[in-house]
């Protein structure tokens, strides 16, 4: 009877919301058992599609402007196929009603609705159509896109229904998972930090730290390029790390010459340039596409690298796309920005004090060597010249004249190195320093000595430079003794992490007994490095000596 009829269709009904909602129960468990959230998408896609019975689902998520789709996850096509559609959708015509209108929305025949403006070639047919938005914590996160009921059927308002239910559990979903890879990523920005601090403290070269910094801003921050420049002593902002995916290899060398660098670090404030762009922001976005040899990016991260009122320069990150500019990732570059000021002005402080007390050192010693060790060879040299005007044999006389003329040289390289040590190396100008040396060092030649200088020498570690002009000093002075040579060349090339000194002349040439006083001593100072000193004989005549010691790649003294 009737009645009958009426229970049965009541329990059938009841049989079958016991089933969707186990069914729904099911999909929430199966989207909140993992925190990957490219996990997490992927199963809410899946589930929808088994909870209303469809053959296609996708879940779009809406960029930061709030009117386009930046990320199409979708199932139901073969990779193959989703290839073939060419560009993934960006949210117009029907998938942009729920971006506008965050309403649930079913539709019997897309094709029919005013908004669909046609499907792209090689899109599979699609007729129904029911979408709803998913929100987190009450923002718009995406919306939910299902076709293609089985059976050629239409969505019921049930399915309605579960597929609004599915996504606020969805939501919930996607931010735990969110709150997760935060956490995951806050540890990771934390102890890639800890050991770009921990380098500076260790000694390690602000050049190899500084690129480092660039390779973790790049990686951490998923960026298509990063740079660090650095002020040094003239107060120019030194390009000193860089990093760049696809690049084939070593540092971009110069001076950031925009001032607007100087403007941005000023400032103090981490400065974010996404499209709309002032001039000052299109100067900078300009020197990184210069730098990376990069398309123009999408958006760029700049952060003072800064202490109070001092300032050590600058890191820039920039990003392919609008979108991966976010608030999220520039708080933990200007974190990171933050820390490796800290550790810049801790490090560089500690250099001072160590400078300083070598320095002291230094002058202590210099003070010794004038107040004794000269005044008592001076007495010395005194003694023997008074001993040469007695009556003696001729030869006693030369013997005493030559032993009181070695003091004297003696002294002056005493006095000379008195000089060196006294001098401080925090400042100094390389190339106009070693130019000045083989100048002023006499070696009884008609012309000075030619100076070739080939390479970077402006940042050599101060210990190899104080060995190279060690070697210079030696080596033009012998010349002066012992060659009778016409003309003296000198060359110096830094390349392939090694750095070469050649000092040649014409003169008479390597001597059969030579004493080898000063000459050990150079290739002693060779030998700490890891390098080493050859002697030989020029092609025509003379001498050539050969110094040379690796240098890391990175050094910066």
């Amino acid at each position: 009877n009737d009645l009958d009829e009426e229970l049965r269709r009541r329990a059938e009904a009841s049989a079958r919301d016991q089933s969707r909602l186990a069914a729904l129960l099911d999909a929430v468990l199966a989207v909140t058992s993992d925190l990957q959230l490219a996990d997490v998408l992927d199963r809410i896609v899946k589930a929808a599609c088994e909870l209303v019975d469809a053959r296609y689902g996708a879940l779009g998520v809406i960029g930061t402007d709030g009117e386009r789709l930046v990320e199409f996850v979708s199932r139901g096509m073969s990779d193959e196929e989703v290839a073939a559609l060419g560009e993934q959708p960006c949210g117009r015509g029907v998938l942009g009603l729920l971006i506008d209108h965050p309403v649930p929305l079913r539709i019997a025949e897309v094709s029919a609705h005013p908004a669909f403006h046609g499907f792209p070639a090689n899109h599979p047919p699609m007729h129904t159509f029911l979408g709803v938005p998913v929100r987190v914590r009450g923002q718009a996160f995406g919306n939910l896109y299902l076709t293609e009921k089985l059976g050629g059927a239409q969505f019921t308002p049930e399915d309605e229904t579960v597929l609004v239910a599915h996504a606020a559990a969805a939501g919930v979903a996607i931010e735990n998972a969110r709150l997760y890879e935060n956490a995951r990523n806050g540890q990771r920005w934390s102890e890639a930090t800890g050991e770009l601090r921990q380098m500076l403290f260790e000694g390690a070269s602000e050049r190899k730290v500084m690129n480092d910094l660039a390779m973790t801003a790049l990686t951490l921050a998923g960026a298509g390029v990063s740079v660090v420049g650095l002020y040094d002593l003239r107060e120019d902002l030194v390009l000193i790390g860089y990093d760049a995916t696809g690049h084939d290899g070593g540092t971009p060398v110069g001076t950031l010459q925009s001032r607007c660098w100087d403007q941005v670090i000023t400032r103090g404030a981490p400065l974010l340039v996404a499209a709309s762009r002032s001039d000052l922001e299109q100067d900078l976005v300009s020197d990184i596409c210069r730098i990376g040899s990069c398309v123009a990016p999408g958006s760029v991260a700049v952060l003072p690298i800064k202490v109070g009122s001092e300032s050590f320069g600058a890191l820039a990150v920039g990003w392919d796309s609008v979108e991966s500019g976010t608030n999220e990732r520039l708080e933990s570059l200007a974190r990171l920005a933050d820390q490796i000021g800290l550790a810049l002005l801790a490090a560089r402080t500690r250099s001072d004090r160590s400078k300083l007390a070598l320095l002291e050192d230094r002058d202590r010693i210099a003070r010794d060597m004038h107040d004794h060790v000269i005044q008592r060879l001076f007495a010395t040299g005194l003694s023997l010249q008074s001993t040469s005007r007695l009556r003696v044999e001729p030869i006693v006389r030369e013997r005493l004249d030559e032993a009181v003329s070695e003091l004297d040289e003696a002294i002056k390289d005493i006095r000379h190195s008195i000089f060196e040590l006294q001098r401080s190396y925090v400042t100094r100008d390389v190339t106009a320093e070693i130019a000045a040396l083989v100048q002023d060092v006499p070696t009884a030649v008609p012309e000075p000595p030619r100076l070739n200088i080939s390479g970077d020498v402006e940042d050599l570690p101060a210990e190899v430079l104080t060995d190279v002009l060690a070697v210079l000093r030696e080596s033009l002075s012998n010349i002066s003794r012992h060659a009778h040579a016409h003309a003296v060349d000198v060359q110096i090339e830094r390349h392939g992490g090694k750095l070469v000194v050649v000092v040649s002349d014409d003169g008479l040439g390597i001597p059969v007994h030579i004493q080898e006083s000063g000459l050990a001593n150079l290739r002693h100072r060779a030998h700490q490095h890891g390098g080493d000193m050859v002697l030989s004989t020029n092609e025509r005549a003379g001498t050539v000596l050969t110094w040379w010691v690796p240098l890391a790649q990175n050094d910066k003294s």
